[in-house]
């Protein structure tokens, strides 16, 4: 995993700039990712969101601390839809928008972008649940952590829901 590309220093407040969307992941394609057709394989795909949320989880104030105080975020939903191949050594940005969030829950998407080439490969629509780690259940998002996501939802509500954002798998048959 790499550094964050942009951490906030000071408080936050809700009209603070941010970006739309958020830019502060990037990783490049090795070795252990590609499989026998020559292309980043389905696990690696979760794995660089996964990678890329935890960044997020950086800049939005749930580090180590915040996890030993006893409290998290767990995934709960994952969609992941695949558009175009990753190749090895292949460089890539991951970007993130905020949906939406509530006491308890934080919804977003990551888009996977070949740096090169500008194109989009790949997209990650997340659902997760804030939790007490301590207690094994669910708890309120901790007020600095909220804080912070009404400021990047403030700025991400001027963004367009991306078209795959709800969307539900199933076959389509033409009668």
């Amino acid at each position: 995993m790499t550094e964050p590309l942009r951490q906030q220093t000071e408080a936050w407040k809700v009209d603070d700039e941010v970006d739309t969307p958020l830019d502060i992941y990037r990783c490049q394609v090795i070795q252990e990712w590609v499989d026998y057709n020559n292309h980043m394989t389905e696990a690696a795909y979760l794995t660089v969101f996964g990678w890329a949320s935890d960044a997020l989880f950086q800049f939005i104030g749930v580090d180590d601390a915040y996890r030993a105080a006893g409290s998290s975020f767990y995934t709960v939903e994952t969609h992941i839809v695949y558009e175009r191949e990753a190749a090895l050594n292949d460089s890539l940005k991951i970007t993130t928008q905020i949906l939406d969030f509530d006491a308890k829950r934080l919804h977003f998407n990551h888009e996977m972008f070949n740096r090169k080439t500008k194109e989009r490969l790949s997209t990650c629509e997340q659902m997760l649940l804030h939790v007490d780690s301590k207690a094994a259940k669910s708890s309120p998002i901790k007020e600095p952590v909220a804080v912070v996501l009404k400021a990047i939802l403030f700025s991400h509500r001027k963004l367009a829901t991306p078209p795959e954002v709800g969307r539900i798998m199933k076959i389509n048959h033409k009668i």
